[in-house]
């Protein structure tokens, strides 16, 4: 952490305050409409999706939570609708749906690795 009075001197803090306020006038000119700029749109992850995905490659929520590293509670909730995967669990899902099995071996070879 720089000391008061000291941040923006280094070569580094300046280069990120550039990039920020690089950043901040791109997203100040898109909200004017002086700007397009590329968006991503994925398919939501509904909660049938979410419970097929689940269905395919395992028999129950705490069979997937052992094979995926999901806890079952949270499962359970994006089956129920109670909740919804933000977009990074959304993507796990997809992965696992497109090839479990690589998902599977990443999860067992980080536990072991960890524990």
């Amino acid at each position: 952490m720089p000391k008061a009075g000291k941040f923006g001197t280094s070569e580094e803090d300046t280069s990120f305050g550039a990039g920020l306020i690089e950043a901040l006038q791109e997203a100040i000119a898109w909200k004017r409409g002086e700007l397009e700029l590329t968006v991503i749109s994925y398919p939501s992850m509904t909660a049938d999706r979410v419970k097929t995905i689940r269905k395919a490659v395992a028999k129950s929520p705490k069979d997937f939570a052992k094979r995926f590293g999901i806890p079952a509670r949270t499962l359970e909730g994006w089956e129920q609708g109670r909740r919804h995967p933000d977009p990074a669990a959304a993507t796990l899902l997809r992965v696992i749906e497109k090839n479990p099995d690589v998902v599977e071996a990443v999860v067992r070879a980080n536990s072991h690795a960890v524990g």
